[in-house]
């Protein structure tokens, strides 16, 4: 399958030739495989899994996963390879969740994914 990870700066993945890919869906972990029925669905923060030769790992805070005709688009704000995730990155993550938890302006929405961010870093120290 084509899969491609687009961010509002850059296209950070695209490779054709993957043989599955694991999702953060809103209702679960999802794996995508060629001739998967077509299916868009948000993402909550975690981690997607992309297997073919190598296997690559990103962190998303979240976004939109479209996979259709054996090609995945997921586009996200935020993204990171967590090989190349940093203390700086998680500590600036996590310090912005913490932000909108204790806004009291915030919509529950965002109180929910930013504890899912959260404890999505916190579960990277044990992959």
């Amino acid at each position: 399958m084509q899969v491609d990870i687009v961010t509002p700066e850059k296209i950070l993945f695209s490779e054709s030739g993957v043989q599955i890919v694991t999702i953060p869906g809103i209702e679960g972990q999802m794996g995508l495989l060629d001739n998967h029925i077509p299916i868009v669905t948000f993402l909550k923060p975690g981690v997607i899994n992309i297997e073919n030769e190598n296997k690559n790992y990103y962190f998303t805070t979240g976004g939109v996963a479209d996979f259709k005709n054996n090609s995945l688009s997921i586009l996200c704000q935020e993204i990171f390879n967590i090989k190349e995730l940093t203390d700086q990155n998680i500590n600036r993550l996590k310090n912005s969740a913490n932000k909108k938890i204790e806004d009291i302006n915030s919509s529950d929405h965002e109180i929910f994914i930013s504890h899912s961010i959260i404890e999505e870093l916190n579960l990277l120290k044990f992959r």
